[in-house]
């Protein structure tokens, strides 16, 4: 039961006995695997090999707090495999108080077995535990909390918050199916695109156009060397996406489609709807910032990891995608959303995993084994930095955190 030693491999993270918890009315938001819960505020979730670990925040100097979760099969019976779960947790701790194991049915419908304790590590530093295996199906859930913060008000309100919002909300089921996403590389080289010849421009565009009534937003140009362009961008995913099969299908709106000629900084369209009309915009390549009819470049980023907070909305709304350069996301409340039809549309949760980009195409992979993928762009002028001002999933764009939008 490799699993059942993920309590000695989790790093630098004191204290009191912890009650026995009994759950509480608190709406989950997040599942890990088979785990349902509510993400505390403010609490950071990254995955550690099989272990996913939820940092408390603004920890003092020295200390650390956090939930870890990890599951495996059974060994024998629940109160058999919490046995052997605590009996590996103690073979690198010493326990100084508490550490009896007591079984517990919760509010939320779940047996399990659980204890709490006061432990010495080998450094000699305390911390306070609180290890909880309940069963699910044919597994062992697995729960623990660690601090080695001085007992206090500190550490009182840590525990409060796990056993108010976390605990309280916990209950289990299953993962719900991945998604149908082909393979990704993510290690790959980055894309060489075409040795272009004059005149030619490749890849998506971005600026923006007034619309009826001056209304004015973000529009989206696909470019191909051999002079056609066509309108927007799949909103899916383009791995694989084959553009001469796209602008010839019959279902392809017409004024969609058009050619193109590069003058200079100047293009213009002539869209086959409207074959005596011409659309005249101009191009920046060394942009990041569209402006009213003046298109940038997209950058292609196979293999980028980036990093910023991502508002879907209005910074108030407090929903966003968080990236990381570690290759890593905390999506709160976005997803759920974007990668429709989805169950949780009108209560999105807070979610985490991985991502890989290939092909201007995002794959999004959950910690509960779940993909789904979205369209990738982002100004080819901030291409090589550790941030974007702003990215598009699909038809969606999303703003970093500091940026003012000032078309």
């Amino acid at each position: 039961m490799k699993r059942f030693e993920f309590g000695l491999i989790l790093i630098s993270l004191a204290g009191m006995m912890m009650p026995a918890l009994m759950a509480q009315e608190v709406a989950p938001d997040t599942q890990t695997g088979n785990f349902l819960y509510k993400t505390p505020t403010g609490w950071n979730p990254v995955e550690k090999d099989d272990t996913t670990v939820i940092y408390a925040p603004a920890p003092p100097p020295g200390t650390s707090t956090y939930i870890a979760l990890a599951a495996d099969n059974l060994e024998g019976d629940l109160q058999n495999s919490f046995k052997v779960l605590w009996g590996g947790f103690k073979n690198s701790y010493r326990i100084v108080q508490g550490g009896q194991a007591a079984p517990l049915h919760a509010k939320n419908g779940y047996d399990a077995y659980y204890t709490s304790a006061v432990a010495l590590d080998q450094s000699g530093r305390q911390w306070s535990v609180y290890v909880m295996g309940a069963q699910y199906k044919k597994r062992i859930q697995t729960v623990m909390f660690m601090s080695n913060v001085p007992a206090g008000s500190m550490l009182s309100a840590y525990q409060k918050i796990f056993q108010q919002t976390f605990i309280a909300s916990l209950s289990f089921g299953d993962a719900l199916p991945g998604s149908k996403v082909p393979a990704i590389d993510a290690a790959v080289a980055e894309e060489t695109p075409h040795k272009l010849l004059p005149g030619a421009l490749e890849g998506i565009y971005v600026g923006y156009a007034l619309g009826g009534g001056g209304h004015m937003g973000i529009h989206r140009l696909h470019f191909n060397p051999d002079g056609w362009v066509v309108k927007d961008v799949p909103q899916e995913g383009m791995i694989g996406f084959d553009f001469t099969a796209y602008r010839n299908d019959a279902n392809t709106n017409r004024s969609w489609v058009g050619r193109y000629r590069l003058d200079g900084n100047q293009i213009n369209i002539a869209w086959q709807d409207y074959a005596d009309d011409r659309q005249v915009i101009k191009r920046n390549e060394t942009s990041f910032t569209p402006g009213i009819d003046v298109y940038i470049p997209m950058c292609r980023c196979t293999g980028k990891k980036f990093s910023g907070k991502y508002n879907w909305g209005l910074a108030g709304s407090g929903q966003y995608l968080q990236f990381s350069s570690d290759g890593t996301f905390l999506d709160h409340g976005v997803l759920d959303q974007m990668l429709v039809p989805n169950p949780y549309y009108e209560h999105p949760r807070t979610q985490h995993g991985t991502y890989a980009i290939q092909s201007q195409t995002v794959v999004f992979t959950f910690a509960d084994g779940r993909r789904g993928m979205r369209t990738f762009y982002a100004p080819k002028a901030q291409e090589h930095g550790g941030i974007f001002d702003w990215i598009g999933l699909g038809w969606h764009i999303l703003y970093e955190e500091h940026h003012v939008n000032e078309p």
